[in-house]
């Protein structure tokens, strides 16, 4: 990356990375029939791979200190993954990944509840507003009932992903204090090598040779939009990246609709646009109100 303003290098190092998660969304397309477990696996296996190996060379350094909450972190993280494939599998791309992506809103949720932060009017407003797109993404295009009776399993695995995707933040936050970034993401594939491969070994005999390189692809593109992620914000804010994050579902949304002809109804698309919205909403309101806090200690 040669560009010099380091906010916009992070902003492009943000970018990419959503453009890379895309990226592996679509080859997780690609191999929808095998088992989720089974991609799950794949992925684990060579982001251990590749962070070990950078290791190894002494390109970055590995420290595992609290082990305990890294354990937390793979676990959820591990299983958030998994439980993303599946999304990906059964409901396609687009709709998948906006459930998947309503973390931001279940961030701000359990900061009122764990953090005991009062929530702001923008903030309620915000979860309110995604909910109902949330519901809208979920419905299709049968009306009210519909949305209700549309609204089912993997619907409610992948608004689980978000839910879990929320705790995860805070896990982080509180693991940047003691481990690096490197770190916290190998505990994730650890961890969720373990959960993955006793369910995944049923299918090992049916990934043949196109399959196989696809897996290899997601792993690498997983990694890659990871570590990107990571780099980001090395120059970014962490309201600024998140802010910038939310370009992930709509990369998965257009490439949905575009390379496989995923259904759209006017519904879908208003229900994304306030789920989008509402998530860009939390996260900048969180930064301005940070900032204003940083004035006025500073003043």
């Amino acid at each position: 990356m040669f560009i010099k303003n380091e906010k916009l290098k992070g902003a492009a190092f943000m970018v990419s990375a959503c453009a890379m998660f895309g990226v592996m969304a679509s080859l997780v397309k690609l191999v929808s029939h095998i088992d989720a477990f089974m991609i799950g696996l794949w992925r684990f296996v060579i982001g251990m791979a590749l962070v070990a190996a950078a290791a190894f060379s002494g390109i970055i350094q590995l420290r595992f200190n609290n082990r305990r909450l890294l354990l937390v972190r793979g676990l959820l993280g591990g299983a958030g993954i998994v439980m993303t494939y599946f999304a990906i599998i059964k409901l396609g791309m687009s709709k998948g990944m906006v459930l998947v992506s309503t973390y931001p809103i279940f961030a701000c949720i359990f900061s009122v509840i764990l953090l005991k932060e009062k929530p702001s009017v923008v903030s309620s407003i915000a979860i309110a507003a995604a909910f109902a797109g949330i519901f809208l993404v979920a419905g299709g295009n049968n009306g009210a009932a519909g949305i209700f009776e549309n609204f089912g399993f993997y619907e409610i695995l992948a608004v689980c992903v978000g839910l879990i995707g929320g705790i995860v933040i805070v896990a982080i936050r509180k693991l940047h204090q003691t481990d690096n970034s490197y770190s916290i993401y190998f505990s994730q594939c650890a961890v969720g090598f373990l959960i993955a491969i006793v369910p995944a070994s049923r299918g090992f005999s049916r990934v043949g040779l196109t399959d196989g390189l696809i897996l290899v692809l997601i792993g690498i593109t997983a990694t890659i939009g990871q570590l990107m992620m990571t780099q980001s914000y090395k120059y970014l804010p962490v309201r600024i990246g998140a802010t910038l994050a939310m370009l992930e579902p709509v990369f998965c949304y257009i490439g949905g609709v575009a390379l496989f002809g995923e259904f759209v109804s006017a519904k879908s698309v208003i229900g994304t646009l306030l789920i989008i919205g509402s998530c860009v909403a939390v996260v900048l309101h969180g930064y301005r109100s940070q900032q204003s806090g940083l004035q006025s200690v500073g003043g």
